[in-house]
């Protein structure tokens, strides 16, 4: 993740614990929601805005930049299914959580 992506990661992890700390929840749930979901918000945005817009310009006569960007978009989509379940049974808690209230 690059030093701008960085950023935005840190700027949304406070902005979410802001708002779950608003709703009353707190403790490692909302710590693992706030790192996951800012993590897999950050890493599809760039899927979507960087790396997909990129191969589609990329000549097709450019094959070893053409086999980075698709190895890469691989690794972020990989590590977003990781976050995904990682973050399934704390978020999945919050629902619990706020339907209660």
């Amino acid at each position: 993740m690059g030093d701008t992506a960085t950023e935005r990661m840190i700027e949304l992890q406070k902005q979410l614990t802001i708002r779950l700390a608003e709703l009353g929840f707190e403790g490692q749930a909302a710590t693992n929601i706030v790192h996951r979901l800012a993590e897999i918000a950050i890493l599809a945005n760039n899927v979507g805005s960087e790396s997909v817009p990129l191969m589609l310009q990329l000549s097709p006569d450019h094959r070893d930049a053409l086999v980075s960007v698709v190895a890469h978009i691989k690794l972020d989509l990989d590590e977003i299914r990781d976050g995904i379940t990682d973050l399934e049974a704390d978020l999945t808690h919050l629902l619990d959580f706020l339907q209660r209230r």
